[in-house]
């Protein structure tokens, strides 16, 4: 197995410690491949992305890794890229190797409001009450439908945490995973993956914070994806270096038990498929 991860967090945006240590952690853990993500400056205001003024500093930083460690472990650097109306595209900034796009929230038509999808569990009860009327299935529908739309008019390289929607539905607290109108959105989704040719990656970093108990996205999900041929990724998210292959085991036993024998990397700065 070639070991790596690429969605990764540092000081530069919600994550913990300096770039230098989530390599060296890696070199610790015997990562082959790390690839670096931190959340792309948005055009309001956040303390969880990236300032525009550290992004040269980011990329800039990564850069001195790649040549500080050539010839320990292959570094890419990229960008976790939020999509709404008017955002930035940011696939051609210079000194960024992929993006992996994401739906964090949505936005109100009416009042503006940003309305998070995957922040606390009162901020999810908020977004469905004030921005849905409590009605889910518009939520399933809004939530998917941002995600087609990005990976049509600005596909990503890979996408986030897919069925991050679920994170605050513990005990089916909101919704049924096997609800008819939310298979639909998944598949209707999947299908213009699979068209898109982007990587579906499985995501540990919803256990690590302690949001949910199974990896993004669903089982079910990644069955489908299997019998479409989908590509997928291994990815922590981590937000800090002790993390960077949290869970890691025992979704390989899963992943492998299901007849997924292998991922598609950024490996020799190629896109290629390597054995899990």
């Amino acid at each position: 197995m070639t070991k790596s991860t690429f969605h990764t967090h540092s000081r530069f945006d919600d994550g913990q410690g300096e770039l230098e240590d989530y390599i060296e952690s890696a070199l610790k853990k015997n990562f082959q491949v790390f690839g670096f993500s931190g959340h792309a400056p948005v055009d309001f205001e956040s303390d969880w992305h990236v300032q525009n003024d550290c992004l040269d500093e980011y990329i800039d930083t990564t850069k001195y890794l790649k040549e500080k460690y050539a010839n320990k472990i292959e570094i890419y650097t990229g960008l976790e890229t939020d999509y709404y109306d008017g955002c930035t595209d940011w696939r051609k900034k210079k000194g960024i190797d992929y993006t992996i796009g994401a739906v964090h929230f949505l936005v109100d038509e009416n009042s503006g409001q940003k309305l998070p999808i995957d922040g606390t569990l009162k901020e999810f009860e908020d977004t469905l009450g004030n921005g849905f009327n409590n009605d889910i299935h518009a939520l399933f529908r809004a939530y998917f439908g941002q995600i087609r739309d990005m990976l049509m008019k600005i596909t990503p390289n890979i996408v986030a945490h897919l069925d991050v929607i679920r994170k605050n539905n513990s005990n089916n607290a909101f919704f049924d995973e096997d609800d008819i109108i939310y298979r639909d959105e998944v598949l209707k989704t999947l299908e213009i993956i699979s068209l898109t040719n982007t990587i579906v990656e499985i995501n540990t970093g919803g256990i690590s914070r302690g949001y949910v108990k199974t990896p993004y996205p669903s089982v079910w999900i990644l069955e489908a994806c299997r019998d479409m041929d989908i590509p997928i990724m291994l990815n922590s998210d981590s937000h800090h270096p002790d993390n960077i292959d949290f869970y890691f085991e025992e979704t390989l036993v899963v992943l492998k038990s299901m007849g997924i024998n292998k991922q598609r990397i950024l490996y020799k700065n190629e896109w290629c498929d390597v054995s899990l």
